[in-house]
């Protein structure tokens, strides 16, 4: 042991590795059995010497890792691998730079996974004098995603529906122990309290990929949801989402480019038909809307800028059974009657794959395409799926009444990737911005009401407090545009209940003065105002930047 740690002094002043015969990699933790040669007392003693310590190779450390298995660095003699064998415990776990859990005195670091709406309103609540606040995520903005699709035809900026996650929550910007992270999290530790994270980068770091971890007291997993696919052929490949910014962007340089290419000499008309039409897969609200959104832009702006072919384009909004089928009937009629009036052709059926250049139906039909936006719902992603934590009915975190996952201490989730468990009798809700918005405001209370004034804010700490009351959801109601000053306020409390429901102008005006007060900070509702004011009066900007 003793000759194994001065060969290991020698190795790491040196930065290298004794001799340059590579061997096969060393996997620890019982994954699979170290594979080292071992050679004799003798060859150790002639491998240790100070005078060839010049003549090393250099060693890349970076520890490499996946759910469960641990990967050590190359090293590249048999004496090296028979110092890493017979090497201390300290050496036996990779080192991770990050956080490590807090000190008797400290603040508890309350580590919060997402930016979407849940996680922001969490945020925006939690008493940074009680806690310290971390935040992971690939993205430092917060999406306002009822008015992404307006962004899309350009009635709308994109800085518009984007909030700072670091204005949210001003304490990640200037306290010394909060802090934002742009990474996304890849692997949790429940019993060593430790989240694993892996940077957004393109290469300024000194390894790739850089991971971290971050010890926590608290856990808040906020993660959001991906969208559904059905497993459909092509989607990924060929459709535009919407659901971040940078969808919104995608599409419009889409659509403007189609609408510039198409006034091109020697494009025939059926390429011309193609190139312009434009189709929507799912009849929700974020489908409706975009496709409002869309018969909005043809009237007003094809029409006066790109006379050439304004007769060309189309829209298409093709869906497997009713259009908003959680609405009111009299506002799905209200929706169908209007939309068809906007010239918007409203298709039923189902896809069965997606081509570059068509989708085919399960009827055999052909529906060729110059832009493809899918927008069926969402559901759980890949990390959430990745989790060993207890599952709701359709595969989110399974939480409790007050949002706890039960199985492992100190760790909640809210939002798109959690739902109810089935021991708890309650649904499980929708995702929609205002059941995540409404569940991040009643964690952000029982952060600051319960655990934080009993003493509860550190890890393990918590169990015996009692919560209060459990976190109970009631519906305001739902609201959509349908396009040319036109929308829908269903004001029920569900989908069987009865109570006020109304649509054209007046709701319009409702629907977009709720939306302007719930824009996240006075800056962007003066940018979104002053954004609807200019489109009104001028019309929406066209140009294609990028």
């Amino acid at each position: 042991m003793a000759l194994a740690r001065v060969a290991r002094s020698g190795l790491r002043r040196s930065g290298g590795s004794f001799g340059g015969n590579r061997t096969e990699d060393v996997f620890c933790e019982g994954v699979s059995p170290c594979q080292c040669s071992m050679p004799s007392l003798e060859n150790v003693r002639e491998y240790i010497n100070l005078s060839y310590f010049s003549s090393t190779k250099n060693v890349n450390h970076m520890r490499f890792w996946s759910r469960g298995i641990r990967v050590m660095p190359h090293y590249h003699s048999p004496a090296a691998e028979m110092v890493a064998e017979v090497s201390d415990s300290e050496y036996d776990e990779p080192r991770y730079p990050g956080l490590e859990a807090t000190k008797p005195g400290e603040k508890p670091r309350v580590v919060v996974l997402g930016t979407g709406w849940a996680a922001c309103r969490f945020l925006k609540g939690l008493d940074t004098k009680i806690y310290d606040a971390v935040c992971v995520s690939p993205r430092n903005h917060m999406v306002f995603t009822p008015l992404l699709a307006s962004t899309c035809v350009g009635t709308l900026e994109f800085r518009s529906v984007a909030e700072p996650v670091s204005r949210i929550q001003s304490a990640l910007a200037t306290s010394p122990n909060s802090h934002f992270y742009l990474a996304s999290c890849i692997d949790i530790d429940t019993d060593k309290h430790e989240v694993y994270c892996e940077t957004v980068s393109n290469g300024g770091l000194p390894s790739e990929p850089y991971q971290f971890k971050i010890a926590y007291d608290k856990l808040v997993i906020a993660a959001g949801a991906e969208p559904l696919t059905f497993g459909i052929k092509g989607v990924y490949e060929n459709a535009f989402f919407l659901r971040e910014v940078n969808h919104a962007q995608e599409i419009r340089k889409k659509l403007l480019l189609n609408l510039m290419l198409s006034e091109n000499p020697g494009i025939s008309e059926e390429e011309k038909k193609r190139l312009l039409h434009c189709v929507v897969i799912g009849g929700g609200p974020t489908g409706v809307e975009f496709s409002g959104e869309l018969s909005d832009f043809i009237m007003r702006d094809v029409r006066e800028r790109y006379t050439h072919v304004k007769d060309y384009i189309q829209v298409t909004l093709i869906e497997a059974n009713e259009i908003l089928s959680s609405f009111d009937v009299g506002l799905r009629q209200y929706a169908t009657k209007h939309l068809t009036k906007s010239g918007v052709h409203l298709m039923r059926g189902v896809v069965k794959e997606v081509h570059p250049k068509k989708i085919v139906l399960n009827d055999g039909t052909d529906v060729p395409y110059g832009l493809l936006v899918w927008s069926t719902g969402v559901g759980p992603s890949n990390f959430v799926k990745s989790l060993n934590l207890p599952e709701s009915p359709g595969g989110r975190i399974g939480v409790d009444e007050w949002l706890r996952v039960p199985s492992v201490e100190d760790v909640f989730a809210l939002g798109d990737c959690a739902g109810f468990l089935e021991q708890t009798g309650k649904p499980v809700l929708p995702a929609l911005a205002q059941v995540a918005e409404r569940e991040g405001k009643y964690l952000a209370e029982l952060f600051n009401k319960k655990i934080g004034k009993k003493n509860g804010g550190k890890a393990l700490s918590a169990k015996d407090i009692p919560l209060g009351e459990p976190f109970v959801y009631k519906h305001l109601g739902s609201m959509a545009s349908v396009g040319r000053y036109k929308a829908l306020v269903d004001l029920r409390q569900s989908k069987d209940a009865k109570g006020v429901s109304h649509a054209g102008f007046v709701s319009w005006l409702i629907w977009r003065s709720a939306y302007l007060t719930r824009v996240v900070s006075w800056r962007n509702r003066f940018y979104v105002a002053m954004n609807w004011a200019t489109t009104l009066v001028f019309g929406r900007d066209n140009s294609r930047i990028g």
